[in-house]
């Protein structure tokens, strides 16, 4: 008797009934070269022989790929619903809209109609105010510093600028708090938000993005996933504070602040005493530690050789930070030489507040909306002592760099 039986429904076996008696014990041998397995019936004396042979193994069941796919448009769904909310979150910051405003003002600005642009971080919009500079100097300029830009960030910034004008003078403002890094994805997305340009903006993903940035600005809920932290943090403190009825610690600041004109952010809060000491933001920073990140060098370079290209005037300054804060970091004196120092060897003439005000005590903590960033009674201060500086070297007429 022959037939074909299925074993551990992974293997079939053609069937070789032998009626010959044998030991009614059961036996299992494999033979040599062949897979043979013989088993004795007890009952009969009879034993079969299986000569199997291998089969393709049954793929997952049905159930299985649908209960996969079923998990995987869950998780799709829920990363989709977290990166629309992180864009929510977004659209909420007041700040990015501010900075939608500048780069709107700008756009509508007749073309070539800039003699002067201020480029770089917030130190940049907190510091400079175009309408006090305009008064002084005479020329027509805007401010287009963004928050937290770095110098990488920056660049394309004035190559967007020279799309449209042509500034005798650009005026960039060096931090040295977004200097240290290779790249923040945050800053680059807040730029990314407002410049009209997407030619640009993909030169910009193409060049500056990390390869694993590259993947996770792709996916929303990477993309915004710190607006939206920051956003449930208020939501669920807001949340414990109505159901608990307690408040969060916090220092409260009487004032305004709102955009002004031409890029400028006018402020009139003034540090509290909380950032004078202990939530003051450079407890523990030593300047002797402090790396300048060699990317931020790379491109803080080819903005000096953008400029000169374009036969335009370039200055470097550092925007103050509070005297309460000059008092607790350490070594500042490492940051300024390095940072004058790589200005020096590019030729570009470089204004460090900080080191000015160490020596002429220009501002009092009075002057500061918190530890790093001048309200409008400290920018006036600043203005004014720019306004000189800029006087200066219009009147030398030389190429050679100065620090202070």
């Amino acid at each position: 008797m022959e037939g074909v039986v299925s074993v551990a429904g992974a293997v079939k076996a053609e069937i070789t009934v032998h009626p010959k008696n044998k030991p009614k014990s059961v036996t299992l041998s494999e033979a040599k070269g062949l897979k043979i397995l013989r088993f004795a019936q007890k009952d009969t004396g009879s034993y079969v022989t299986l000569n199997s042979r291998k089969t393709k193994k049954s793929g997952p069941g049905l159930a299985k790929i649908l209960s996969f796919a079923l998990f995987a448009a869950l998780l799709a769904a829920f990363l989709a619903f977290i990166g629309g909310r992180g864009e929510y979150a977004a659209s909420l910051n007041k700040v990015n809209a501010w900075n939608k405003q500048r780069f709107d003002d700008f756009y509508a600005l007749p073309p070539d109609s800039l003699d002067l642009v201020f480029i770089g971080s917030s130190h940049s919009y907190c510091t400079f105010d175009p309408l006090l500079i305009d008064g002084a100097l005479g020329t027509f300029s805007f401010q287009m510093g963004m928050p937290l830009q770095f110098p990488d960030a920056t660049y394309y910034t004035l190559r967007e600028i020279l799309n449209r004008q042509r500034p005798d003078t650009v005026v960039m403002e060096l931090y040295w708090g977004v200097m240290s890094a290779d790249f923040d994805m945050k800053q680059a997305d807040t730029l990314f938000q407002v410049m009209r340009n997407d030619a640009l903006k993909e030169d910009y993903f193409k060049n500056v993005f990390p390869a694993g940035s590259k993947i996770m600005y792709r996916l929303p809920f990477a993309r915004f996933q710190q607006e939206l932290l920051g956003y449930w943090n208020a939501k669920l403190t807001g949340c414990a504070e109505r159901t608990f009825d307690v408040s969060k610690p916090g220092e409260a600041q009487a004032g305004t602040e709102y955009y002004s004109d031409r890029g400028f952010m006018h402020c009139d809060y003034v540090i509290t005493p909380g950032k004078r000491s202990w939530a003051n933001q450079f407890n523990g920073f030593d300047g002797a530690k402090w790396t300048f990140s060699e990317t931020q060098k790379k491109y803080i370079g080819k903005i000096a050789e953008l400029c000169e290209s374009e036969n335009m005037r370039l200055l470097f300054v550092t925007a103050p930070v509070a005297n309460a804060s000059m008092e607790i970091i350490k070594n500042y004196s490492a940051v300024h030489e390095r940072v004058a120092g790589f200005a020096q060897s590019l030729g570009v003439p470089y204004l460090d507040f900080n080191a000015v005000n160490q020596k002429e005590r220009l501002f009092t903590d009075e002057n500061f909306r918190d530890d790093a960033h001048l309200n409008y009674s400290g920018a006036v201060i600043a203005c004014g002592y720019m306004e000189g500086w800029i006087k200066e070297w219009t009147k030398k007429q030389t190429t050679e760099p100065a620090t202070e």
